[in-house]
């Protein structure tokens, strides 16, 4: 390809010249090259090293040459057609190492995405690269209901995967579209989970799966039919039982434990059918959990992202928490990633501020923020007010306290015995706050 290349067979650089005539040299230096098939870089192995390298040189191969890929790598060219499938991605982050050319991964990217009706794309920024022992492998996405969450998850998972049924039918990319992703970041696979029966995720087959590196784990079954208790118990057994590799099966043993309590985590991973009664009385929270850690573990490889969406549905906190130590778990090992969508400030306590992007909107107009103070480890309360936009007006516990207290005529000791002086220090400063604020009127 060569700058600025639109798309059609007769755009390629080298069209116009016939074949056996010498390539113009001012024209070899303005192009960019790569190949998909690994046995390319495979062939040119075999080949004298200086030779080799003369020839990657020559064709400006931008696996091989990192200028190069520098200068093409937000070029549209380059990213629907040289990245067109996810064997590219991996060739040109690993086929320049063979021939003397350090590895260059990207874990910071840019992505837009405009929805149906909205004034304006969401911009987000992703960043992964680790800074120092900062938890930075999970990002979340939140915000309140009807600001597009959902439905930004479903585009993220097309235009990382190129998975779409509309755009194989079209016959183009994902990214041909109104969508951006610049630049193309070194994930190879991509992993959709969602415990909602309304997700967005689009399913594909396994012909498909396999091809785009794509899969689904969700609660939408074939035909768009809910799985049951008794499917979801299955796919664990199956999972579990089918041929996964030793490392990964020691892995599962290692994160099982946040999920679930047994005397023996051996036996009840190596030999599922000697405890039939202990998956049987799995909740259904448990069994959700367990079936995403184990498809994820199934499908994850190195640079996956997993796109889970909602992981808060169906679980109780503690279960919750232990789900995401599980993920983190498995994501370091693999040198994996994870972008979360969430309602629960649970999810955000666990991530630092630049790991959380909010979303909001002024009427059709998103904004994606981020917070202003630090959110790993804060407050439940401050990061519900921050992130989730609760303001004094929202009905919560203080509006509880203000009828109570208008009721007790301003008397807090009286409020306090309502609830056997037990009130959390929250709502216990919030009566003191009341009181001082009854005083000054009452100065004035």
């Amino acid at each position: 390809m060569q700058l600025g290349q639109p798309e059609g067979i007769e755009s390629r650089p080298f069209n116009a010249i016939s074949t056996a005539h010498k390539v113009p040299e001012e024209l070899l230096l303005a192009v960019c090259s790569l190949s998909s098939s690994k046995k390319y870089y495979d062939t040119l192995a075999t080949l004298e090293k200086t030779l080799a390298r003369d020839v990657l040189s020559s064709l400006r191969d931008a696996a091989y040459l990192p200028e190069v890929r520098q200068k093409f790598q937000s070029e549209q060219c380059f990213k629907v057609s040289l990245l067109r499938d996810s064997t590219a991605r991996e060739l040109l982050d690993s086929a320049g190492t063979r021939f003397g050319t350090q590895r260059q991964l990207i874990g910071q990217f840019s992505t837009k995405i405009l929805l149906d009706g909205a004034s304006a794309p969401h911009k987000f920024e992703f960043d992964f690269l680790p800074r120092g022992s900062v938890p930075r492998r999970i990002h979340s996405i939140v915000g309140l209901n009807g600001v597009g969450k959902t439905q930004v998850m479903a585009r993220l998972a097309m235009l990382l995967s190129r998975f779409s049924n509309q755009a194989t039918n079209d016959n183009r990319s994902t990214l041909q579209s109104e969508d951006a992703l610049d630049p193309v970041p070194s994930i190879y696979t991509v992993v959709a989970v969602s415990f909602s029966a309304f997700d967005e995720f689009e399913r594909p087959t396994q012909a498909q799966g396999e091809e785009f590196k794509y899969s689904y784990c969700g609660l939408q079954g074939d035909g768009g039919l809910l799985k049951s208790k008794e499917d979801l118990l299955n796919d664990i057994r199956t999972m579990i039982s089918a041929e996964m590799p030793p490392e990964k099966r020691a892995l599962l043993k290692s994160v099982l434990g946040n999920l679930v309590r047994v005397n023996d985590l051996d036996e009840f991973v190596d030999q599922p059918q000697l405890h039939a009664s202990l998956y049987e009385r799995l909740s259904a929270g448990q069994r959700l959990a367990l079936n995403c850690i184990c498809h994820i573990l199934a499908k994850i490889g190195p640079r996956t992202l997993v796109l889970f969406d909602e992981p808060e549905l169906h679980l109780h906190p503690q279960l919750l928490t232990g789900l995401l130590s599980s993920l983190a778990e498995i994501l370091a090992n693999q040198d994996s990633f994870a972008i979360v969508a969430t309602h629960s400030p649970l999810v955000i306590q666990q991530l630092p501020k630049e790991c959380v992007h909010v979303i909001r909107r002024d009427r059709m107009t998103p904004m994606v923020l981020q917070p202003t103070f630090q959110t790993f480890g804060e407050s439940i309360s401050e990061i519900t007010r921050f992130v989730f936009a609760s303001t004094e007006s929202d009905r919560d516990y203080r509006a509880v306290l203000d009828n109570m207290f208008a009721a007790a005529g301003g008397d807090i000791d009286q409020v306090r015995q309502l609830f056997d002086g037990q009130l959390s220090l929250n709502a216990d400063i919030y009566l003191e706050s009341l009181r001082g604020h009854s005083k000054g009127e009452v100065a004035k």
